[in-house]
């Protein structure tokens, strides 16, 4: 039990205690994924910083502390917060330091993230581009800067499958990171893998698999063959093999990947509980149903565990146990886990993400197996106006799902003929 004199001198540390220290204090914690205890020293350190520096002034901490708080929000999930925060630091960054600034660029590049963490996909492209031209200013830019923000704009195309677009962008990030760091640079393998999964998603396989073995090479080289960046690469690289069909390959660099996350990460992080839905996956694929249920039923525990029920790791998981039931034709047991996916969906983004379609067309394809073809038919439109209007119409996901469901169309159209051409 603390004395009184003890006391004082702890309340009068307390007092003591400036932004910064609150700042650098919340950091730690957020390292340590501490994030309740993160969020609240960012707050005191905000309190402090509005209390004794004035936010109109050039050195002001605000707009480091609401990045702060934005990244911690990101880290969580939590997108519309993370929006918030770092809108608020943007407005800061653009007084402060005015709006072609390496600080405004810096908000701008997270908030691209966040708009497209959250599926508004309209809004990402301008605020990676404007990032863009800022830092290409030659008076002000970095040139990893420009190869960072190339990236993101690069991966954005690559997710809403502009790959043509996506391409040079990557390859150009990817000649600025060899001159300004060296091809041998530790940070080449993540730009290697990057390249790789792009030519991976356009189905280039031979290059996707070149660069995935060029960047695990360098990552053994620069972190040794049981870092978790090694199971990183592998993990990517076993999923390029599942998707050739070479299941062999495929489950013994899963394994491998899932050994190296259990022994440096432990059986309780979600990296290793990743490696284990890989593992389950590849098992569903070969129609071993006795090895995949058991996995999947385990990780629906675990990602509860971790994340909470609403979780969209929790979704992913119902998604693919319900797949598992669904090809075991056991549909009353895959509905409930679709229906419950679905709202997980529309909780964590709203009723207009890409997202929500995928899951809408998973329910689709339940009732059209089961010949429940107005119900499949409701799904697939509602699904495709959805795609349509969040990826456009020429995305190659718009295209699968307006063949699905002409099929179903045409199967209606040829019931409603037998029930006219039927006897009274």
């Amino acid at each position: 039990m603390k004395n009184d004199g003890e006391a004082i001198r702890m309340e009068q540390i307390t007092e003591s205690l400036d932004w910064q220290s609150y700042l650098e204090a919340g950091h730690k914690a957020f390292q340590q994924a501490h994030y309740s205890d993160a969020e609240k020293l960012f707050q005191k350190a905000l309190s402090e910083a509005n209390s004794s520096v004035p936010a109109k002034d050039s050195s002001a901490p605000q707009p480091l502390i609401y990045n702060s708080l934005g990244d911690l929000f990101t880290a969580q999930g939590w997108y519309s917060e993370a929006e918030s925060a770092f809108k608020k630091s943007l407005a800061l960054c653009e007084k402060l330091f005015g709006a072609h600034s390496k600080e405004t660029a810096e908000c701008l590049n997270k908030l691209g993230m966040v708009y497209r963490a959250q599926g508004k996909y309209s809004e990402v492209e301008p605020f990676f581009s404007r990032a863009l031209s800022i830092y290409e200013d030659k008076q002000i830019g970095c040139e990893l800067d420009i190869a960072t923000t190339l990236e993101n704009l690069a991966d954005f195309y690559r997710a809403t499958g502009k790959y043509l677009q996506a391409e040079p962008l990557f390859q150009r990030a990817l000649a600025i990171r060899e001159e300004v760091q060296g091809s041998d640079h530790p940070s080449m393998g993540q730009n290697l893998t990057n390249l790789a999964l792009l030519y991976h998603a356009s189905g280039k396989h031979d290059q996707a698999e070149a660069l995935y073995q060029r960047a695990l090479k360098m990552a053994e080289e620069s972190w040794g063959p049981d870092h978790p960046t090694v199971a990183t690469v592998l993990n990517y690289q076993a999923e390029l093999y599942r998707m050739i069909s070479k299941f062999g390959e495929a489950e013994k660099i899963h394994w491998r990947a899932l050994k190296i996350r259990q022994t440096a990460l432990g059986n309780d992080h979600p990296s290793t509980a990743q490696s284990l839905s890989n593992l389950a996956l590849l098992f569903h694929l070969q129609c071993k149903y006795d090895q995949a249920e058991p996995l999947y039923r385990a990780l629906l525990d675990q990602r509860t565990k971790d994340w909470g029920s609403k979780h969209m790791h929790v979704a992913e998981i119902l998604n693919n146990l319900a797949e598992v039931y669904q090809d075991q034709e056991k549909f009353s047991e895959a509905e409930p886990l679709y229906w419950r996916a679905l709202e997980i969906t529309q909780d964590n983004y709203g009723t207009d993400h890409p997202m929500v379609a995928k899951a809408l067309r998973n329910l689709a394809e339940l009732y059209e197996e089961q010949h429940n073809l107005p119900e499949a038919d409701r799904l697939y439109r509602w699904g495709l106006d959805l795609t349509e209007k969040t990826l456009g119409p020429e995305h190659p996901d718009v295209t699968a799902l307006m063949s699905r469901y002409a099929v179903v169309q045409k199967k209606l159209s040829h019931d409603g003929d037998l029930d006219e051409t039927a006897p009274s």
